[in-house]
């Protein structure tokens, strides 16, 4: 006997992601409130879903949260490591313990790439962001006790010294060099190497970084989301991180 089923008959206006979905990037994520409609009206709890091209993990973690148990498969590794660091349950004692380990490693190191002198108050403070200009620095944004303000100065002769010391420096961690696949649409040149994303400077404190992580227990979830957070945050610490475009010049910030 064929039981009918109700149709969803009527549009779901998609919503905005909520924070659980904001923490990694992902192409062509869906609608989180979509998606949990849709379990809700086709199935019932303690339901098995399926989801053998699992993404991001959307179908999977609302599955989850509408207590339903979930399956999810994907032939692209990262999406089954975003789905599951997504949902898996994390300890913060132990994501701080672990992060006060690594900050104690490298704050020196990161203090001393990072450091600049405000103009106003002749004080030493912490470069937050760098504005470059067809490959020359230009601009640092940095925030001084002088001020209540976020504040910019220009990129002054000790600026350049210190990114100068640094692009001579041999990074000592391991990092990528895979060449990116040739795309003119995307502006991958043919020879471009996954390390030419980011500046010397980035560069060799992130792979300071990933090294840190990688001293974590092998299989361990406090590995896995050490390294979701790296991974989630390499965008916005790379030259993909546009600023605006003049006179032909493509301006980045990093």
């Amino acid at each position: 006997m064929t039981i009918p089923i109700d149709q969803i008959d009527h549009a779901i206006v998609a919503k905005s992601h909520s924070s659980m979905y904001l923490m990694h990037k992902y192409w062509a994520r869906k609608p989180h409130n979509v998606v949990s409609e849709y379990i809700k009206h086709y199935s019932n709890i303690n339901d098995i879903v399926l989801d053998p091209f699992a993404g991001s993990g959307v179908t999977i973690a609302e599955a989850i949260a509408l207590k339903r148990r979930a399956i999810a498969c994907d032939l692209d590794p990262m999406s089954t490591f975003i789905t599951r660091c997504t949902v898996e349950p994390a300890n913060i004692d132990e994501l701080n313990s672990q992060f006060k380990i690594i900050e104690n490693k490298l704050e020196s190191k990161v203090s001393e790439f990072y450091l600049t002198t405000c103009p106003e108050c002749k004080e030493k403070v912490q470069i937050e962001a760098t504005i470059w200009d067809n490959n020359r620095p230009t601009q640092i944004r940095y925030h001084c006790s002088c001020k209540t303000t976020t504040l910019w100065k220009d990129v002054d002769g000790n600026d350049e010294k210190l990114i100068s010391k640094i692009n001579k420096q041999m990074i000592p961690y391991w990092y990528p060099e895979n060449e990116l696949v040739w795309n003119s649409r995307v502006n991958v040149n043919r020879d471009t190497k996954v390390s030419d994303l980011f500046t010397k400077r980035n560069l060799y404190i992130l792979s300071a970084i990933y090294n840190e992580i990688q001293d974590i227990e092998d299989g361990s979830s406090l590995k896995r989301l050490f390294q979701f957070c790296f991974t989630a945050s390499l965008g916005q610490a790379s030259k993909l991180v546009f600023v605006y475009e003049k006179e032909g010049r493509e301006s980045f910030a990093q």
